[in-house]
């Protein structure tokens, strides 16, 4: 891709786009549940194995784009291989694209064009099958408490983390635990699940 997202038929490693700040594309997913009657999203908490933000936070699924795919490839199929999830194209709700520049340290430079999108569906998050390479865990959170920890409210809320090894552990997480980033995406995801929640469907804009 160029700084436009356009696609220019470049095929590069991901570790060599990585190396060179090399614009390239991915997909997001946020998923959004219910338990008790209240809204609650999915993280993922990013292997101790993965080579940028080892043990974060981080959105549902993400995964980047192979050679020649868009979303409707890669979405479905991110989505199986992470947690185990068989979905239709279809069921997601598109949000939009987000632009992410990030350097993660010396060397490692992050220039994505991430297509986000929302899937609605109710899930036991400790019948998924994670994916051990690139997912440690899931977290549901609740979306009315995430929103005060990213809106700055609350510096600490407790969710539910859910491993092969101890699903259903208790734990307190910080915004610090989230994959960094200074465009406020966490908190513009959960507000577009509570408008979501709400009953709106037009303009789920990232």
């Amino acid at each position: 891709m160029d700084g436009t997202g356009a696609k220019t038929g470049e095929v590069i490693s991901r570790d060599e786009a990585h190396r060179t700040g090399a614009w390239h594309g991915a997909f997001h997913c946020i998923i959004l549940s219910s338990r008790d009657g209240r809204g609650q999203a999915l993280f993922q908490k990013r292997s101790a194995r993965k080579k940028i933000a080892p043990n974060m936070y981080d959105v549902s699924v993400g995964g980047h784009y192979a050679a020649g795919e868009d979303a409707k490839a890669a979405g479905p199929r991110e989505i199986r291989e992470e947690l185990g999830l068989d979905v239709r194209f279809t069921d997601l709700l598109p949000l939009g694209r987000r632009v992410f520049v990030y350097c993660f340290d010396p060397g490692v430079r992050e220039h994505e064009f991430q297509d986000v999108f929302m899937l609605v569906r109710d899930i036991r998050p400790d019948a998924l099958v994670l994916q051990k390479e690139e997912v440690d865990g899931v977290l549901e959170m609740d979306v009315e408490q995430g929103i005060a920890l990213f809106s700055g409210e609350r510096s600490i809320v407790e969710c539910s983390l859910y491993r092969s090894e101890a699903p259903g552990e208790r734990v307190r997480v910080s915004v610090d635990d989230f994959v960094p980033c200074i465009d406020n995406y966490y908190l513009k995801l959960l507000l577009l699940a509570r408008r979501y929640l709400n009953g709106e469907r037009r303009l789920l804009v990232i």
